[in-house]
């Protein structure tokens, strides 16, 4: 075990979100069964709603843990570099145990991307008096971030407990992996553009993510999502889609050429390499999957409410996180394109 002032904390949390998880989905269990035990006119009710209000406050507590440990395990990794032999960058430490990092890697934007979804569904309800029948179903959906928070908790609890302190198991530089012409990413792109992919994969890039911005301007100014039933259905429903080929163009977009011209080493695309040469391409990252989220949180709103009565004020947040979305996938842009256009001058 390594230990620093990043893995204490990283230990603690951890520590505290897989006792406090269980905890919470026991008693989101008790809370759903009564709940489906006692019907509202029940005296037995009051009981149900103070179990509730218990609950979700004890939720806000482990999701706000939980959304801190997201960019505290990259810069614990990140700290971690000088004590592992042959690792030059995150990637090198991810390698010690590689099947339970990658596992983290995974479940972790996964579980942030649904704790937002909570949070909002929650706001959203809490504030409309007349949507108790959307009750059931936000336990149920804290139900399920719950268990899987308990399951990433206890997944960094066993990762940083058993990564092994000096240089017991020398891993090698990144280059030799993902510089590969095996890698994905340029496996697909090649598939995609042919040989000569970089130009024209830059150029969907920014050709996606300007059209996505322009549908979202445009939805917000014609006021579409004002309007209920199926027009805007299918409005949020398009959004989405197109932001999944967005990010699609991104992931393949930011190894490929970004990286490499951001960091002036046209031959290397390793993305740990990016966040330690490039200090702000952190922010332009969270920046992109804040944007990119925004979109998708929308998007589940719209599901979720769909055959249990719209709320009234649906619209309004629908509105907010389309704005949210545009500031931040038009700010990341931008900060992508002066580095670019930099690097050229």
């Amino acid at each position: 075990m390594i230990l620093n002032p990043f893995s204490i904390v990283m230990l603690l949390v951890a520590s505290i979100s897989t006792i406090l998880g269980l905890y919470g989905s026991i008693l989101l269990l008790k809370v759903i069964i009564a709940g489906k035990r006692y019907p509202h006119t029940s005296e037995k009710h009051t009981g149900y709603e103070t179990g509730t209000n218990r609950v979700i406050s004890l939720a806000a507590i482990v999701l706000a843990l939980r959304m801190f440990s997201y960019p505290l395990f990259y810069a614990t990794l990140q700290s971690f570099v000088k004590d592992i032999e042959g690792a030059m960058c995150i990637y090198g430490v991810t390698q010690v145990l590689p099947r339970l990092c990658r596992f983290l890697e995974v479940i972790k934007p996964l579980i942030f991307f649904f704790i937002g979804q909570w949070l909002i569904f929650h706001f959203l309800t809490r504030q409309n008096k007349t949507a108790g029948s959307l009750t059931s179903r936000k336990l149920k959906l804290l139900l399920g971030v719950s268990i899987g928070i308990v399951a990433e908790s206890m997944g960094e609890l066993i990762f940083f407990l058993s990564l092994p302190a000096g240089s017991l198991i020398p891993v090698t530089c990144c280059t030799s992996k993902i510089d590969s012409p095996e890698r994905i990413s340029a496996i697909l792109s090649g598939y995609l553009w042919g040989h000569q992919y970089e130009q024209p994969l830059l150029l969907f890039y920014c050709l996606s993510n300007l059209f996505l911005l322009g549908m979202v301007g445009y939805f917000l100014r014609k006021r579409r999502l004002a309007v209920r039933g199926a027009v805007r259905r299918r409005s949020v429903g398009l959004v989405f889609s197109m932001s999944l080929m967005n990010l699609f163009l991104t992931v393949l977009a930011v190894p490929e050429v970004i990286g490499p011209r951001l960091m002036n080493l046209p031959y290397h695309h390793c993305p740990y390499c990016l966040l330690q040469y490039v200090p702000d391409s952190s922010l332009m990252i969270g920046l992109f999957i804040l944007g990119t989220y925004g979109i998708g949180w929308a998007f589940g709103l719209e599901m979720i409410t769909r055959d249990k009565g719209t709320p009234k004020n649906l619209s309004v947040y629908l509105e907010r996180l389309y704005r949210f979305s545009f500031f931040c996938l038009s700010l990341s842009l931008m900060m992508v394109s002066i580095h670019l256009l930099g690097g050229t001058l």
